[in-house]
């Protein structure tokens, strides 16, 4: 059993199965006028997706085991990947760089940012994933991804927990910085 006493540094990031999908979900519910470019030309399988992603979470419950043994912090991505991450890393005092290209995405969401490129701040920012967000120790990693295996799931490591007081970076493939309006969803 790993000590939990928070993120630590060099701890590799990890995010379970899928970011992003209950955002574009909900945008495709709301329907917008602004979004109907995308909304419109996006698959009937994807869009059916999508929805179900935003309608019916299915929580991550069979990671529990993986994580008592192996994880230094989790928690569930429900007000969206950047300000959980933010979040959970702060209260160690931690940050971290991520590769947006290594965030986990479904096949809908691609073909959706393939339509509005834009949708990616959507996409890192929007809540109601219910994917678990969690600092592995790197030399458990092999373990924790075995054992997250054996229990139906898909992790993907996405960055590292470097020390410092600044929110998480996330750089696109060229390494350019991504700026968010807002980090997380608001509730108020």
């Amino acid at each position: 059993m790993v000590q939990r006493a928070g993120a630590a540094a060099g701890d590799l990031i990890y995010a379970t199965g899928a970011i992003g999908d209950a955002a574009l979900g909900l945008r495709l519910r709301l329907d917008a006028a602004g979004d109907r470019h995308w909304t419109r030309a996006l698959s009937l399988k994807a869009a059916a997706f999508l929805a179900d992603r935003y309608l019916l979470p299915q929580p991550r419950l069979a990671l529990r085991e993986a994580l008592r043994t192996h994880g230094h912090a989790a928690m569930d991505i429900s007000d969206g990947l950047a300000g959980d991450l933010a979040k959970m890393l702060h209260l160690a005092g931690m940050t971290a760089e991520i590769a947006v290209a290594a965030v986990p995405l479904s096949e809908a969401v691609r073909d959706a940012l393939k339509l509005e490129p834009k949708l990616v701040e959507t996409i890192l920012t929007g809540g109601d994933d219910y994917e678990i967000l969690c600092a592995v120790p790197p030399d458990r990693s092999l373990g924790f991804e075995a054992a997250a295996a054996a229990a139906g799931l898909t992790v993907s490591a996405i960055g590292r927990a470097l020390p410092g007081a600044a929110p998480p970076l996330f750089k696109d493939a060229e390494g350019h910085a991504l700026i968010f309006a807002k980090a997380s969803y608001q509730h108020f």
